[in-house]
């Protein structure tokens, strides 16, 4: 089973034995309060991530001077990334848990999702030392080295940029293989 997060394209068969009862078009249609209220976590989530991504996008289009840029992007990752980790948190102490007592089958899958997280939180490591760095290029008197500034800049949209991406196949995954497992539950089907 591929496992590797950047080379993932979805579940193999053996993991999608209830999403194959409720696939993603019967979602919006769900009763089930906890699905409804995941799907809104993670479509925030997004939310968050992409406005990220544009602000480097902005940057680096030279819309956006890095001391605006920095000022602009400090109180928001750092918010998103509290977030992201206080989410994942939730997950592997609360919900994983529950979820493989409630289907075993599904277990590998979630050994997969623990994972993702480990890899994400380096990443969140990462963004945060990128980050650092940045500022302290952009709060230096007289104004830093231009050279250093759009290094340090590149390194922190690059971490951003493939943190973005790995939270895209996660939040993918993981929705496919807990949504049906909850509107199973909570529709009472299983």
């Amino acid at each position: 089973m591929q496992s590797d997060i950047d080379k993932r394209t979805g579940w193999p068969d053996e993991l999608r034995v209830v999403f194959k009862d409720y696939p993603r078009e019967t979602w919006p249609n769900t009763r089930s309060g906890m699905a409804r209220f995941w799907i809104d976590k993670h479509n925030y989530i997004r939310q968050q991530s992409d406005a990220l991504q544009n602000a480097n996008k902005e940057f680096r289009a030279e819309r956006m001077a890095a001391a605006e840029f920095g000022g602009w992007i400090a109180p928001r990752l750092q918010r998103f990334l509290a977030e992201l980790h206080g989410h994942h948190q939730i997950e592997d102490f609360h919900y994983f848990p529950g979820f493989r007592q409630a289907e075993p089958r599904l277990a590998p899958g979630f050994d997969v999702l623990a994972n993702d997280h480990e890899l994400i939180h380096e990443g969140i490591v990462n963004i945060v030392e990128a980050i650092n760095a940045f500022l302290a290029t952009t709060s230096s008197e007289p104004p830093g080295n231009a050279d250093a500034q759009r290094h340090a800049a590149d390194r922190y949209i690059e971490s951003s940029e493939l943190l973005h991406q790995r939270l895209g196949r996660h939040l993918a995954d993981e929705e496919d293989l807990i949504i049906p497992l909850m509107i199973r539950q909570d529709e009472g089907a299983g």
